[in-house]
């Protein structure tokens, strides 16, 4: 990376990508493809189905009665989550279809299965080539040991195909449960496990995750192999906890529901009180799961980072193949590459410049396996967890470093590699550089994917920018958008650290009416499409759809077109569908196209520019069903019109008739035109509204139209008594002049916006803020109501304790003049000004040392005295200052002092002073400023009368002898504070001159 490039700018490009030409090149594409059947895509009689919040046991209990599932589980840290087992010989797609049907269902999808990411085991045993390397394509890691080399209370959860906890490499570094470490068949710690001393086993159902396949032991020992014990390997961390969760068999496979549930064991156990910092997930799958998403995201709402291996799908571009769980868009995930021992990207390694984050060692790596052996693997599996390893190493190195402080510092501090190019930083991991950062800045775009995209009319569009200086935030970055070449500012909000989201809306949704049957007689290009395909086709003129632009356009055998993407699903759910962006529908239902034959989808292109039609017929296709019954068919129509935004649906037939008359005009269908994922326009669901010989037309509305961005925010956690502000943006997507206000309820607030006058195609943002009084989790909506209907984003936020806060008094300490050799002391006060319990130790340099009162612990209100030592050992001046770390902050004051000496120039032994007569008293100083005092003693020190209390310090003072006469006289000069002194080191006589006549 070119780290002197400062202009946070990046250029975007809001355009058509047009990759089709029409009809000559179509493009079939199935929903089942790339990847296994469908068979072995996902659990044959499961689903995994979440509610909306609130909804009551039996009302959950009806849904699943009514298609005869029954709940095999729930899930603690998911409201609303449930695992449900079908009855024989329900589908998958039906049960689907009809919890989709329910209100009350926020989404029902498949329990789909997952591998491990492994390459097939190498026999080569080489050398930890990752760590430690001659070519230096490692990761510093005896340099970073250098500083730290782990902490046994930082916890690191493996969720694998288990870990031999009884390795002799591994066994001193695993997590204990010691409460259920007892095997007595008793949930003793009463977290609902019994016995699960090391961790749990979904694959298994039992709280035992030994290994039975290598997988999870190799990934826990290149994350937490002992250091320096003398034996076999060392893990990126020395010291480290390793708690294991098993979902993957001993064949490596596991379903999505057992990941969700070591996801939600190791949530519970972060509620705990566990210090779980990082997850390792070295597995995946081609299969986008809504409920594995959720699950992750819990984890960032309680700061556990999710370390996801990118894929070993042979060098297949993220970007544009999807990898799960990697390429989830959330911000606690590191997506990791695989590199060699040359620092190239490995052969079999996925990559991805906007969904892979960074590259790690991943090459025929040694690591532990089971039996107390040692072998080498190769994969993504392997590079992942030398990132968990690092995230331990941070987290021992700054116990106060929260989630997004080390994700920040494991991206920014790797070394820049050309080989890693087509990943977000660019950049190999490189601990010791994470450690030490300083200076490193990234700037590189993570949304949109592509650098042309197809601008869906009404769908938001995520502007992302990844923009930090090591663990910080880099500032603002500014982003252009064509065509019309707006400039938008994308800026931190601390929602997502570093990944700041600027939405973009198109026109308005379109309003419907019947009109004049008219069908279109056409011969067209037969697309083929078979069951649950798509066909990717170019228009020979610009469709307008709501405001927008497209020659690009998508053709679903199951009676829909779309503009933002393929859309597969043949189970019809209620608009705006969430699972698209842009949705035409004439005709939503698990259609059956017969392939190769005229019962099939058409395509044709009438009449003459610049008043062309775009014509797709459905001609008597069956429904799927009925798919053997070739008379049981519909036949209707969509016409795009060149020139304008409007819309036709012409049905010719929408009776099936014979068995699937249950399917008549639409009675198992949606109808409708939507814009956007939160915006359409419906004209039925699955309702008999359709008539042969009718039409529909859909025109753009000219209204005024709200639409309000994010449809939710969560305020994350706040102490009590703080505040935090998130912003939502209204936005006028309609022709005339937006009204309303904006209003919710304690403990949020509309802080700023709250009325508001937005003319066509602007916007206007508003401020809510979150104030919690108490220490609970509050949820609830902000209401916005305008001439143009209401809407109600939902906010969630949590009050947590006020965090402690450090505060240290006085602002600095002089200590003065010092004797050379001699001490003094000056005491800091040290208070907790917040809550909750603040921690921290003291610090100085020498000849400034902390004496007493380090480390210390305080409660709220809670205060100490921290004694401060200077212990000069040569004359002069010196400064410095004492420096105060906790986990309230930190604190820096000054100190200073002198260095100061007398030397009294010594009397000799048995010298005699005559009383009344003169003596010169004379001495040296060094580093003493101001006047000094002179004093007498008469018993060898003991006792001490002045001579002088105040005179200058110009090394003599004359002195006239006085009485009484003694044998053991000493003199003393000092500086006025009485505390850098000299003494005459022998004793002299005093006594009366004898005069001899």
């Amino acid at each position: 990376m070119n780290r002197s490039r400062r202009v946070a700018s990046i250029r975007i490009a809001l355009i058509c990508t047009l990759i089709m030409f029409f009809a000559a090149g179509v493009k079939n594409s199935s929903g089942q493809a790339p990847g296994p059947s469908l068979i072995s895509k996902y659990v044959s009689d499961q689903l995994l189905v979440r509610f909306a919040p609130g909804v009551p046991a039996s009302a959950r209990a009806a849904a699943h009665a009514a298609s005869g599932a029954a709940v095999v589980k729930g899930f603690e840290t998911l409201e609303g989550l449930e695992l449900v087992k079908l009855p024989q010989r329900l589908k998958v797609e039906e049960a689907i279809r009809r919890y989709r049907q329910i209100p009350t269902v926020l989404y029902a999808e498949p329990n789909y299965i997952v591998h491990a990411l492994g390459v097939p085991n190498d026999p080569q045993f080489g050398p930890l080539w990752g760590l430690n390397n001659s070519s230096d394509a490692d990761i510093d890691g005896p340099e970073a040991w250098g500083i730290t080399t782990g902490s046994s209370n930082v916890v690191v959860g493996v969720i694998d195909t288990g870990i031999d906890y009884n390795h002799e490499d591994l066994s001193a570094n695993m997590y204990r449960n010691t409460a259920d470490c007892n095997n007595n068949g008793i949930d003793d710690d009463g977290n609902g496990f019994i016995d699960d001393c090391y961790g749990v086993d979904f694959a298994n159902n039992d709280s035992d995750p030994m290994d039975d396949n290598q997988h999870g032991t190799h990934v826990a020992g290149t994350i937490g192999a002992v250091g320096n014990n003398g034996i076999g390997v060392t893990g990126v961390n020395w010291n480290v906890k390793l708690m294991a969760c098993k979902f993957l068999d001993a064949d490596g496979s596991g379903w999505d529901s057992d990941a969700i549930s070591c996801l939600n064991y190791l949530a519970m156990m972060k509620d705990r009180g566990v210090n779980i910092v990082a997850t390792n997930n070295s597995w995946g799958s081609p299969w986008d799961s809504q409920a594995l998403h959720d699950a992750i995201d819990a984890h960032r709402q309680r700061g556990i980072l999710f370390m996801a291996a990118a894929g070993n799908d042979y060098g297949t571009d993220n970007d544009s193949v999807g990898n799960f769980p990697s390429s989830y868009y959330l911000p606690n995930i590191i997506a990791v590459a695989a590199t060699t021992q040359t620092d190239s990207l490995a052969w079999f390694s996925n990559f991805g410049k906007r969904t892979v984050h960074v590259g790690a060692p991943g090459y025929q790596i040694l690591s532990t396996t089971p039996g107390n052996t040692y072998g080498t693997l190769s994969g993504t599996s392997m590079a992942t967890p030398h990132v968990t390893g690092v995230a331990a190493l941070l987290k021992a190195q700054d116990v106060t470093r929260d989630w997004r402080a080390i994700r920040n510092l494991i991206l920014a501090g790797g070394d820049s590699k050309s080989s890693l190019t087509d990943t977000v930083t660019q950049k190999r991991l490189n601990a010791y550089g994470s450690l030490t950062c300083s200076g490193s800045t990234i700037l590189s775009r993570l949304r949109p994917v592509g650098t042309s995209i197809a601008a869906s009319a009404g769908t938001p569009i995520d502007l992302a920018v990844l923009h930090i200086n090591c663990a910080a935030p880099n500032g603002s970055v500014s982003v252009t958008v064509d065509p019309g070449g707006t400039v938008l500012t994308l800026h931190d909000d601390g929602l997502q650290s570093d990944q700041d989201v600027v939405r973009v809306y198109t026109p308005p949704p379109y309003a419907v009416s019947s009109t004049a049957f008219s069908y279109r007689a056409i011969s067209g290009t037969n697309l083929d499409l078979s069951h649950n395909s798509v066909a990717t086709i170019r228009s020979p003129f610009p469709v307008l759809f709501a405001g927008g632009s497209f020659e690009l356009l998508h053709i679903s055998n199951n009676g829909n077109v779309s503009f933002s993407d393929p859309f597969f699903d043949s189970s019809n759910v209620s608009l705006p569908a969430a699972t698209t962006g842009t949705l035409v529908a004439p005709f939503w239902d698990d259609l059956y196209g017969v392939s190769g034959s005229a019962q099939n989808v058409f395509l044709e292109a009438t009449g003459t520019a610049p008043n062309r039609e775009l014509v797709i017929e459905w001609r008597d296709v069956r429904h799927y069903s009925c798919n053997g019954d070739g008379t049981a068919t519909v036949k209707f129509q969509v016409v795009f019109f060149e020139g304008r935004g409007d819309i036709l649906f012409n049905y010719a037939d929408v009776l099936f008739d014979g068995a699937c008359a249950f399917a008549n005009q639409g009675a198992s269908a949606t109808v409708g035109v939507q814009v956007a994922s939160n915006s359409a326009t419906q004209y039925s669901f699955n309702t008999a509204t359709l008539g042969n010989g009718t039409a529909l037309l859909w025109t753009p509305s000219s209204n005024p139209a709200i639409t309000v961005s994010p449809a939710s925010r969560d305020f994350g956690s706040v102490p009590v008594g703080g505040w935090a502000d998130r912003t939502f943006t209204v936005q006028n997507t309609g022709t005339d002049t937006l009204t309303g206000s904006a209003f919710t309820s304690s403990p949020f607030s509309v802080f700023s916006g709250s009325t508001f006058s937005i003319a066509a195609g602007t916007s206007q943002d508003v401020v809510v803020r979150f104030s919690p009084a108490s220490e609970a989790s509050y949820s609830g909506s902000v209401n916005f109501t305008s001439n143009a209907g209401n809407v109600s984003p939902g906010v969630t936020g949590v009050g947590t304790p006020p965090p402690p806060q450090i505060s240290v008094t006085p602002a600095s300490q002089d200590f003065g003049a010092v004797a050379v050799g001699g001490s003094a002391n000056r005491t800091f006060t040290v208070r907790n000004i917040g809550g909750g319990t603040l921690t921290g130790s003291a610090s100085a340099s020498s000849p400034f040392g902390v004496f007493s009162g380090s480390p210390f612990s305080l409660h709220t209100g809670g205060s100490l005295g921290v004694v401060v030592r200077f212990s000069p050992t040569a004359t002069g001046s010196f400064t410095g200052n004492v420096s105060f770390t906790s986990n309230g902050g930190n604190a820096s004051r000054g100190v200073s002092g002198t260095g100061a000496q007398i030397t009294v120039q010594n009397t000799k032994n048995g010298e005699v002073f005559y009383i009344d007569r003169n003596v010169t008293i004379r001495w040296t100083s060094r580093g003493l400023s101001g006047n000094v005092k002179i004093g007498i003693s008469r018993d060898g020190g003991i006792n001490w009368q002045p001579v002088q209390s105040n005179t200058s310090n110009d090394g003599e003072q004359t002195w006239k002898v006085t009485g009484p006469a003694t044998r053991r006289g000493r003199i003393r000069v000092c500086n006025l504070s009485g505390v850098v002194c000299d003494t005459s080191d022998a004793n002299f006589t005093i006594q009366r001159d004898v005069l001899i006549n």
